[in-house]
């Protein structure tokens, strides 16, 4: 199994716009489970200590392998998804790690 986490400083800075932001990303990314072969779980949050220096929101998914991990990245459902993300953030850092 393989945990994915990847965090995201979103472009709105408001609270409201950050608000929005996670919403719509969790609408996009969390129904991809059940729909991609291996993709075990997906969850999206929000930072919840609103501290500047911390990244805005989170995502973290299992993975059943590391070719299912791939084979997410690739699938037409996810880029479709990814398209939301991109369109609301500005920075992105991510590990995969076997648990």
């Amino acid at each position: 199994m393989i945990r994915h986490i990847v965090m995201w400083k979103l472009n709105a800075e408001d609270a409201a716009g950050q608000k929005v932001a996670v919403e719509a990303m969790a609408a996009a990314l969390e129904p991809l489970v059940g729909q991609i072969e291996g993709l075990e779980s997906l969850t999206v949050r929000a930072d919840a200590a609103a501290v500047a220096s911390n990244w805005d929101v989170i995502l973290v998914s299992d993975h059943s392998s590391p070719e299912a991990l791939l084979s997410y990245g690739t699938h037409p459902l996810h880029v479709e998804a990814g398209a939301v993300v991109k369109a609301n953030t500005r920075e992105r850092a991510c590990i995969d790690f076997e648990i």
